[in-house]
């Protein structure tokens, strides 16, 4: 009975170690399967990678010849056009315009600089821009002191402000202007 279990016992584990011995074969032969195509499919994914790294090189390479014709092309119409300039300049053509202008009166310009300015002045003293200044003044005066009342934001007081110092320099220009311009008025009754 012993003999017969130590048969058994050695008829088992000889199955079992073929079977072992099987299964490590095929797992290994799955590894290496595995492995190939691993090296496989790296092999293709360099070579695509290579490829598209060759087409973009070869096509940087084109747009690079291009860019360099188009250089040389600008290079030779600037090299020309400098050579017409000093041709020009040569034959006298270049300042031929600046010559032929008559002579400006200067008399009857600075008679029209003057009426320039006096129509200036007189739209600038005018008592509708006069009250439409006043009118925007008292607006944003009101609105910056609605901002103090109503809320502690001085974001909106300083914008406001902002706009308020160019409306009185403006305000104050025009008087100015106005208050020049009845000076000259005088000046020339008398």
């Amino acid at each position: 009975m012993i003999q017969t279990s130590k048969v058994r016992l050695t008829d088992f584990l000889d199955e079992r170690s073929e079977y072992l011995t099987k299964f490590a074969e095929e797992a290994n032969a799955e590894f290496d399967k595995v492995g190939e195509d691993a090296m496989k499919d790296l092999d293709e994914a360099s070579t695509r990678i290579l490829e598209n790294i060759e087409s973009k090189m070869q096509a940087f390479e084109e747009s690079a010849g291009l860019n360099r014709l188009e250089i040389e092309e600008n290079d030779n119409k600037l090299a020309e056009f400098e050579e017409k300039i000093q041709v020009d300049r040569n034959e006298g053509l270049f300042f031929k315009s600046l010559r032929d202008k008559k002579p400006v009166d200067r008399e009857q310009a600075r008679e029209e600089t003057e009426k320039i300015q006096e129509v200036t002045k007189e739209s600038a003293g005018s008592k509708s821009r006069r009250n439409i200044y006043l009118g925007l003044i008292g607006i944003v005066v009101l609105a910056i002191a609605d901002s103090f009342v109503s809320s502690p934001d001085w974001r909106k007081v300083a914008i406001l402000g902002a706009i308020l110092v160019p409306l009185l320099t403006q305000f104050v220009y025009e008087q100015t202007l106005l208050s020049e311009a009845d000076k000259g008025k005088e000046n020339k009754k008398e």
